[in-house]
Protein backbone atom coordinates (compact mmCIF):
# COMPACT_ATOMS: atom_id res chain seq x y z
CA UNK A 1 0.00 0.00 0.00
CA UNK A 2 2.46 2.42 1.08
CA UNK A 3 4.00 2.25 -3.11
CA UNK A 4 0.58 3.57 -4.45
CA UNK A 5 1.89 6.64 -5.56
CA UNK A 6 4.61 4.89 -7.62
CA UNK A 7 1.42 3.81 -9.69
CA UNK A 8 0.08 7.63 -10.53
CA UNK A 9 1.53 6.94 -13.98
CA UNK A 10 -1.36 4.46 -14.70
CA UNK A 11 -3.90 6.81 -14.11
CA UNK A 12 -2.18 9.71 -15.81
CA UNK A 13 -2.31 7.28 -19.10
CA UNK A 14 -6.05 6.08 -18.22
CA UNK A 15 -6.97 7.10 -21.75
CA UNK A 16 -4.43 5.29 -23.29
CA UNK A 17 -4.51 2.05 -21.62
CA UNK A 18 -8.61 2.04 -21.68
CA UNK A 19 -7.75 2.78 -25.54
CA UNK A 20 -5.55 0.01 -26.29
CA UNK A 21 -6.64 -3.33 -27.21
CA UNK A 22 -4.28 -5.86 -25.88
CA UNK A 23 -1.48 -4.32 -23.07
CA UNK A 24 1.97 -6.55 -22.81
CA UNK A 25 3.80 -6.39 -19.40
CA UNK A 26 7.28 -7.06 -19.65
CA UNK A 27 8.18 -7.34 -15.47
CA UNK A 28 11.55 -8.17 -14.38
CA UNK A 29 11.52 -12.12 -13.97
CA UNK A 30 11.73 -12.07 -10.33
CA UNK A 31 9.39 -11.49 -7.31
CA UNK A 32 9.35 -7.69 -7.15
CA UNK A 33 9.06 -7.79 -11.15
CA UNK A 34 6.34 -10.26 -10.34
CA UNK A 35 4.47 -8.16 -7.64
CA UNK A 36 4.61 -5.50 -10.03
CA UNK A 37 3.13 -7.29 -12.91
CA UNK A 38 0.44 -8.85 -11.11
CA UNK A 39 -0.60 -4.96 -9.75
CA UNK A 40 -0.55 -3.52 -12.90
CA UNK A 41 -2.77 -5.81 -14.77
CA UNK A 42 -5.12 -6.20 -11.62
CA UNK A 43 -5.78 -2.19 -11.91
CA UNK A 44 -5.83 -2.06 -15.79
CA UNK A 45 -8.31 -5.67 -16.27
CA UNK A 46 -6.73 -8.81 -16.62
CA UNK A 47 -8.96 -9.33 -19.74
CA UNK A 48 -6.80 -7.05 -21.59
CA UNK A 49 -3.26 -8.03 -20.47
CA UNK A 50 -0.79 -10.52 -21.85
CA UNK A 51 2.68 -11.59 -20.61
CA UNK A 52 6.27 -12.81 -22.13
CA UNK A 53 8.56 -15.67 -21.37
CA UNK A 54 11.98 -14.56 -21.16
CA UNK A 55 15.00 -17.51 -22.04
CA UNK A 56 16.38 -19.19 -19.28
CA UNK A 57 19.70 -16.55 -18.90
CA UNK A 58 18.17 -13.23 -18.79
CA UNK A 59 15.31 -11.19 -15.93
CA UNK A 60 13.83 -8.73 -18.58
CA UNK A 61 13.40 -7.38 -21.78
CA UNK A 62 16.86 -5.76 -21.86
CA UNK A 63 18.40 -8.68 -20.78
CA UNK A 64 17.14 -10.12 -23.71
CA UNK A 65 17.93 -7.35 -26.04
CA UNK A 66 21.86 -7.19 -24.77
CA UNK A 67 22.44 -10.98 -24.74
CA UNK A 68 20.61 -12.33 -27.85
CA UNK A 69 20.04 -8.97 -30.31
CA UNK A 70 16.50 -7.26 -31.70
CA UNK A 71 15.08 -10.59 -33.17
CA UNK A 72 15.14 -12.68 -30.00
CA UNK A 73 13.39 -9.37 -28.57
CA UNK A 74 10.57 -9.88 -31.27
CA UNK A 75 10.30 -13.53 -31.03
CA UNK A 76 9.15 -12.88 -27.55
CA UNK A 77 6.69 -10.28 -28.31
CA UNK A 78 5.55 -12.37 -30.64
CA UNK A 79 4.96 -15.13 -28.58
CA UNK A 80 2.81 -13.61 -25.73
CA UNK A 81 0.68 -15.75 -23.87
CA UNK A 82 -2.54 -14.52 -22.24
CA UNK A 83 -3.06 -13.31 -18.59
CA UNK A 84 -4.49 -16.41 -16.96
CA UNK A 85 -8.06 -14.80 -16.45
CA UNK A 86 -10.15 -17.05 -18.84
CA UNK A 87 -9.49 -19.40 -21.01
CA UNK A 88 -8.94 -22.96 -21.41
CA UNK A 89 -5.49 -24.53 -19.85
CA UNK A 90 -4.07 -27.63 -19.56
CA UNK A 91 -3.30 -28.96 -15.73
CA UNK A 92 0.40 -28.31 -15.95
CA UNK A 93 -0.70 -24.08 -16.45
CA UNK A 94 -1.61 -24.40 -12.61
CA UNK A 95 1.15 -27.04 -11.23
CA UNK A 96 3.07 -24.08 -9.27
CA UNK A 97 -0.39 -23.00 -7.49
CA UNK A 98 -1.25 -26.47 -7.03
CA UNK A 99 2.20 -27.68 -5.53
CA UNK A 100 2.08 -24.89 -2.83
CA UNK A 101 -1.63 -25.97 -1.92
CA UNK A 102 -0.41 -29.06 -1.15
CA UNK A 103 2.69 -27.69 0.74
CA UNK A 104 1.58 -24.89 2.18
CA UNK A 105 -2.38 -25.40 2.37
CA UNK A 106 -5.25 -22.82 1.31
CA UNK A 107 -4.63 -20.11 3.41
CA UNK A 108 -7.09 -17.98 5.42
CA UNK A 109 -8.95 -14.78 4.77
CA UNK A 110 -8.16 -11.28 6.10
CA UNK A 111 -10.02 -10.80 9.19
CA UNK A 112 -12.79 -9.12 9.81
CA UNK A 113 -11.40 -8.22 13.24
CA UNK A 114 -13.63 -10.07 15.53
CA UNK A 115 -12.45 -13.93 16.44
CA UNK A 116 -15.94 -15.01 16.52
CA UNK A 117 -17.02 -13.88 13.31
CA UNK A 118 -13.69 -14.93 11.65
CA UNK A 119 -14.76 -18.56 12.25
CA UNK A 120 -17.41 -18.30 9.86
CA UNK A 121 -16.52 -15.36 7.80
CA UNK A 122 -13.42 -14.00 6.40
CA UNK A 123 -11.93 -11.96 3.57
CA UNK A 124 -10.71 -12.54 0.58
CA UNK A 125 -10.34 -10.33 -2.72
CA UNK A 126 -12.10 -11.72 -6.04
CA UNK A 127 -15.26 -12.52 -4.08
CA UNK A 128 -18.85 -11.60 -3.70
CA UNK A 129 -20.66 -11.43 -0.33
CA UNK A 130 -24.31 -10.58 -0.69
CA UNK A 131 -25.74 -8.83 2.27
CA UNK A 132 -29.47 -9.08 3.62
CA UNK A 133 -31.35 -8.14 6.57
CA UNK A 134 -34.91 -6.76 7.39
CA UNK A 135 -34.59 -2.75 8.08
CA UNK A 136 -32.67 -1.54 10.77
CA UNK A 137 -31.09 -4.33 11.32
CA UNK A 138 -27.52 -2.80 11.04
CA UNK A 139 -26.24 -4.07 7.51
CA UNK A 140 -24.34 -0.65 6.52
CA UNK A 141 -22.86 -0.29 9.91
CA UNK A 142 -21.75 -3.54 9.84
CA UNK A 143 -20.10 -3.29 6.23
CA UNK A 144 -18.88 0.10 7.29
CA UNK A 145 -17.06 -1.54 10.54
CA UNK A 146 -15.50 -4.47 8.21
CA UNK A 147 -13.90 -1.90 6.07
CA UNK A 148 -12.68 0.30 8.78
CA UNK A 149 -10.89 -2.99 10.31
CA UNK A 150 -9.82 -3.93 6.53
CA UNK A 151 -8.63 -0.35 6.48
CA UNK A 152 -7.10 0.26 9.59
CA UNK A 153 -5.11 -3.27 10.05
CA UNK A 154 -3.96 -3.88 5.94
CA UNK A 155 -4.07 -0.32 4.52
CA UNK A 156 -7.20 -1.01 2.52
CA UNK A 157 -8.86 1.35 0.37
CA UNK A 158 -12.70 1.09 -0.64
CA UNK A 159 -14.72 2.44 -3.54
CA UNK A 160 -18.03 3.28 -1.42
CA UNK A 161 -21.94 3.41 -3.72
CA UNK A 162 -24.30 4.25 -1.31
CA UNK A 163 -27.41 5.58 -2.26
CA UNK A 164 -29.12 5.21 1.33
CA UNK A 165 -26.00 7.17 3.21
CA UNK A 166 -24.73 10.10 0.92
CA UNK A 167 -20.92 11.27 0.91
CA UNK A 168 -21.78 14.01 3.34
CA UNK A 169 -23.50 12.06 6.47
CA UNK A 170 -21.73 8.64 5.66
CA UNK A 171 -17.71 10.08 6.26
CA UNK A 172 -19.22 11.24 10.01
CA UNK A 173 -20.18 7.35 10.45
CA UNK A 174 -16.40 6.48 9.58
CA UNK A 175 -15.20 9.38 11.71
CA UNK A 176 -17.12 7.52 14.59
CA UNK A 177 -15.72 4.23 14.41
CA UNK A 178 -12.25 6.14 13.84
CA UNK A 179 -12.59 8.20 16.82
CA UNK A 180 -14.43 5.66 19.09
CA UNK A 181 -16.79 9.21 19.59
CA UNK A 182 -19.86 10.35 18.51
CA UNK A 183 -19.56 13.15 15.56
CA UNK A 184 -22.60 15.10 16.67
CA UNK A 185 -23.43 16.63 20.02
CA UNK A 186 -25.06 14.87 22.47
CA UNK A 187 -25.31 13.38 25.92
CA UNK A 188 -21.38 12.16 25.49
CA UNK A 189 -18.31 13.53 24.59
CA UNK A 190 -18.28 14.18 20.96
CA UNK A 191 -15.22 14.33 19.18
CA UNK A 192 -13.06 17.49 18.99
CA UNK A 193 -11.93 19.21 16.25
CA UNK A 194 -8.56 18.28 16.05
CA UNK A 195 -9.71 14.25 16.36
CA UNK A 196 -12.64 15.11 13.19
CA UNK A 197 -9.73 16.61 11.22
CA UNK A 198 -7.70 13.69 11.81
CA UNK A 199 -10.16 11.40 11.17
CA UNK A 200 -11.30 12.89 7.66
CA UNK A 201 -7.63 12.45 6.66
CA UNK A 202 -7.48 9.21 7.40
CA UNK A 203 -10.92 8.39 5.78
CA UNK A 204 -9.58 10.49 2.46
CA UNK A 205 -6.41 7.71 2.29
CA UNK A 206 -8.90 5.36 2.31
CA UNK A 207 -12.23 5.82 0.50
CA UNK A 208 -13.51 6.97 -2.54
CA UNK A 209 -17.26 7.72 -2.62
CA UNK A 210 -19.41 7.78 -5.82
CA UNK A 211 -21.82 10.37 -6.03
CA UNK A 212 -25.33 10.52 -7.12
CA UNK A 213 -26.58 14.36 -6.71
CA UNK A 214 -26.30 14.79 -10.50
CA UNK A 215 -29.78 12.76 -10.31
CA UNK A 216 -28.63 10.23 -13.44
CA UNK A 217 -29.60 7.19 -12.94
CA UNK A 218 -27.56 4.42 -11.47
CA UNK A 219 -26.89 1.38 -14.37
CA UNK A 220 -24.52 -1.66 -12.76
CA UNK A 221 -22.40 -0.72 -15.70
CA UNK A 222 -21.91 2.96 -14.34
CA UNK A 223 -20.75 1.50 -10.89
CA UNK A 224 -18.36 -0.97 -12.35
CA UNK A 225 -17.12 1.70 -14.70
CA UNK A 226 -16.30 4.07 -11.97
CA UNK A 227 -15.13 0.93 -9.59
CA UNK A 228 -12.56 0.66 -12.25
CA UNK A 229 -11.33 3.71 -12.44
CA UNK A 230 -11.00 3.58 -8.26
CA UNK A 231 -9.22 0.39 -8.70
CA UNK A 232 -6.65 1.82 -11.37
CA UNK A 233 -6.17 5.46 -10.23
CA UNK A 234 -6.55 4.23 -5.38
CA UNK A 235 -5.93 0.60 -6.11
CA UNK A 236 -8.67 -0.12 -3.90
CA UNK A 237 -9.11 -3.78 -3.22
CA UNK A 238 -13.13 -3.10 -1.44
CA UNK A 239 -16.60 -2.49 -3.19
CA UNK A 240 -19.61 -1.59 -1.55
CA UNK A 241 -22.53 -1.02 -3.74
CA UNK A 242 -25.41 -0.17 -1.14
CA UNK A 243 -28.80 -1.37 -1.84
CA UNK A 244 -29.74 -3.37 -5.06
CA UNK A 245 -33.02 -1.25 -5.45
CA UNK A 246 -31.69 2.01 -6.30
CA UNK A 247 -30.14 0.21 -9.39
CA UNK A 248 -31.92 0.52 -12.64
CA UNK A 249 -32.43 -2.45 -14.73
CA UNK A 250 -32.15 -1.49 -18.05
CA UNK A 251 -32.86 -4.87 -19.89
CA UNK A 252 -36.67 -4.33 -19.49
CA UNK A 253 -38.01 -7.30 -22.10
CA UNK A 254 -36.27 -9.73 -20.01
CA UNK A 255 -37.71 -11.37 -17.08
CA UNK A 256 -36.44 -9.75 -13.07
CA UNK A 257 -34.65 -12.87 -12.65
CA UNK A 258 -32.66 -12.91 -15.53
CA UNK A 259 -31.70 -9.73 -15.18
CA UNK A 260 -30.30 -9.98 -11.53
CA UNK A 261 -28.28 -13.46 -12.76
CA UNK A 262 -26.59 -11.06 -15.50
CA UNK A 263 -26.12 -8.23 -13.25
CA UNK A 264 -24.45 -10.52 -10.58
CA UNK A 265 -22.49 -12.52 -12.80
CA UNK A 266 -20.93 -8.75 -14.21
CA UNK A 267 -20.27 -8.11 -10.29
CA UNK A 268 -18.31 -11.52 -9.76
CA UNK A 269 -16.28 -10.83 -12.98
CA UNK A 270 -14.86 -7.24 -12.18
CA UNK A 271 -14.64 -8.82 -8.69
CA UNK A 272 -12.45 -11.94 -10.07
CA UNK A 273 -10.58 -9.54 -12.56
CA UNK A 274 -9.82 -7.02 -10.32
CA UNK A 275 -8.86 -8.74 -7.00
CA UNK A 276 -11.43 -6.87 -5.22
CA UNK A 277 -14.05 -7.83 -2.94
CA UNK A 278 -17.53 -6.96 -4.16
CA UNK A 279 -20.11 -6.19 -0.80
CA UNK A 280 -23.38 -6.24 -2.21
CA UNK A 281 -26.50 -5.52 -0.19
CA UNK A 282 -30.13 -6.42 -1.29
CA UNK A 283 -33.16 -6.23 1.18
CA UNK A 284 -35.51 -9.15 1.72
CA UNK A 285 -38.97 -9.94 0.40
CA UNK A 286 -41.35 -8.57 3.33
CA UNK A 287 -41.62 -11.50 5.27
CA UNK A 288 -44.58 -12.08 8.03
CA UNK A 289 -45.00 -13.96 11.28
CA UNK A 290 -47.73 -16.42 12.05
CA UNK A 291 -49.41 -17.24 15.16
CA UNK A 292 -47.55 -14.54 17.08
CA UNK A 293 -44.06 -15.84 16.31
CA UNK A 294 -40.99 -13.73 15.16
CA UNK A 295 -40.29 -12.58 11.90
CA UNK A 296 -37.98 -15.13 10.35
CA UNK A 297 -34.11 -14.29 10.09
CA UNK A 298 -34.42 -13.80 6.11
CA UNK A 299 -31.72 -15.81 4.11
CA UNK A 300 -30.59 -15.85 0.21
CA UNK A 301 -33.40 -17.17 -0.89
CA UNK A 302 -35.83 -14.77 0.72
CA UNK A 303 -34.06 -11.75 -1.22
CA UNK A 304 -36.44 -10.18 -3.92
CA UNK A 305 -35.90 -11.18 -7.45
CA UNK A 306 -34.11 -14.07 -8.06
CA UNK A 307 -32.58 -17.69 -6.37
CA UNK A 308 -29.28 -16.09 -8.04
CA UNK A 309 -28.78 -13.87 -4.62
CA UNK A 310 -27.76 -17.36 -3.68
CA UNK A 311 -26.47 -19.74 -6.22
CA UNK A 312 -24.53 -16.88 -7.44
CA UNK A 313 -22.65 -15.52 -4.21
CA UNK A 314 -19.69 -16.73 -2.80
CA UNK A 315 -20.67 -15.37 0.15
CA UNK A 316 -24.09 -14.80 1.56
CA UNK A 317 -24.68 -12.97 4.98
CA UNK A 318 -27.48 -11.59 7.44
CA UNK A 319 -27.21 -9.22 10.12
CA UNK A 320 -30.39 -9.86 12.68
CA UNK A 321 -31.14 -7.71 15.77
CA UNK A 322 -32.52 -10.88 17.87
CA UNK A 323 -35.27 -9.24 19.46
CA UNK A 324 -36.71 -7.79 16.11
CA UNK A 325 -37.25 -11.95 15.52
CA UNK A 326 -38.61 -12.69 18.75
CA UNK A 327 -42.11 -13.67 19.16
CA UNK A 328 -44.50 -10.58 19.56
CA UNK A 329 -46.34 -10.69 22.91
CA UNK A 330 -49.02 -8.73 25.34
CA UNK A 331 -49.01 -6.99 28.65
CA UNK A 332 -51.77 -6.89 30.96
CA UNK A 333 -53.08 -3.56 29.23
CA UNK A 334 -53.39 -5.37 25.44
CA UNK A 335 -50.13 -3.37 24.34
CA UNK A 336 -47.93 -5.79 22.21
CA UNK A 337 -44.20 -5.81 21.83
CA UNK A 338 -41.20 -8.23 21.21
CA UNK A 339 -40.24 -10.81 24.29
CA UNK A 340 -37.08 -9.58 23.76
CA UNK A 341 -35.56 -6.34 25.50
CA UNK A 342 -34.49 -4.11 22.47
CA UNK A 343 -30.76 -4.45 23.61
CA UNK A 344 -28.19 -3.64 21.13
CA UNK A 345 -26.73 -7.83 20.24
CA UNK A 346 -26.35 -8.29 16.81
CA UNK A 347 -26.09 -11.91 14.76
CA UNK A 348 -24.11 -12.29 11.91
CA UNK A 349 -25.42 -15.38 10.00
CA UNK A 350 -23.84 -16.82 7.28
CA UNK A 351 -26.35 -19.08 5.09
CA UNK A 352 -23.25 -19.94 2.52
CA UNK A 353 -19.96 -20.18 1.97
CA UNK A 354 -18.46 -21.37 -1.31
CA UNK A 355 -14.98 -22.26 0.49
CA UNK A 356 -14.46 -23.58 3.56
CA UNK A 357 -11.23 -22.03 3.75
CA UNK A 358 -12.68 -18.67 4.53
CA UNK A 359 -15.57 -19.95 6.35
CA UNK A 360 -18.83 -21.62 7.10
CA UNK A 361 -22.11 -21.35 7.48
CA UNK A 362 -22.97 -20.44 11.34
CA UNK A 363 -23.66 -17.48 13.56
CA UNK A 364 -21.84 -15.75 15.56
CA UNK A 365 -22.86 -12.52 18.04
CA UNK A 366 -21.69 -8.94 18.20
CA UNK A 367 -22.49 -5.68 20.64
CA UNK A 368 -23.50 -3.12 18.83
CA UNK A 369 -22.57 0.50 20.63
CA UNK A 370 -25.29 2.91 19.04
CA UNK A 371 -23.48 6.08 20.69
CA UNK A 372 -20.14 5.69 18.29
CA UNK A 373 -21.64 3.32 15.93
CA UNK A 374 -18.70 0.80 17.01
CA UNK A 375 -18.98 -3.18 16.96
CA UNK A 376 -17.50 -5.26 19.77
CA UNK A 377 -17.02 -8.72 20.78
CA UNK A 378 -20.15 -9.92 22.51
CA UNK A 379 -20.57 -10.43 25.88
CA UNK A 380 -21.73 -13.46 27.53
CA UNK A 381 -25.91 -14.01 25.32
CA UNK A 382 -28.76 -14.29 27.75
CA UNK A 383 -31.55 -14.55 24.64
CA UNK A 384 -32.96 -16.88 23.28
CA UNK A 385 -30.29 -18.28 20.33
CA UNK A 386 -32.80 -18.36 16.87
Amino acid sequence: PKQDKGFSFLWQARDLLSAAEKIIICADDDGPGEALAEEIARRVGRAKCWTVEYPEDCKDINDVLMKHGEEAVKDCLENIKPWPVAGLFEADHYRDDVNELYLKGPGKGHTTGYPDVDEIYSIAGGFVTIITGIPGSGKSEFIDQVMFNLADTLDWKFAVCSFENPPSFHIPKLAEKYTMKPFFEGANTRMTNAERDDALGWINDHFAFMDHSDGEPATIESILDRAQAAVLRLGVRGLVIDPFNYIELRERDDTETNIISDMLTKIRLFAISHDVHVWFIAHPRILRSSDGGGVPVPKGYDISGSAAWFSKADFGVTIARPWMHSPVVADDLGNKSHSMKQDDQVEIHVWKCRFKWLGKVGTARLDYNPVNGCYTPAMDWGGVDL
